[in-house]
């Protein structure tokens, strides 16, 4: 038997995120912008402003999740070569 995790155990988000805290707190302050934008600038559903600040909150937060699923597969990665 091996050292380290036994079976599918992933790291905490936590950690994964203070592996790349630049990453996530430009993703964060992009999420940040766009929801500002979204409440002060857009009137409402009908304002042009609204839905163009929809996409940075979508992209972001797929962003968000893909990086930490890749971080996560890195760090079960490293565990198996020891």
């Amino acid at each position: 038997m091996g050292s380290g995790r036994h079976g599918a155990a992933r790291p905490p988000i936590g950690v994964l995120i203070q592996q790349d805290r630049v990453d996530f707190s430009l993703f964060t302050s992009i999420m940040v912008i766009a929801l500002a934008v979204m409440v002060l600038i857009g009137v409402g559903w009908a304002s042009i402003a609204f839905w163009l600040a929809v996409i940075p909150v979508l992209v972001a937060g797929v962003l968000i999740v893909r990086r930490i699923k890749r971080l996560a597969r890195e760090e079960l990665g490293n565990d198996e070569l020891l």
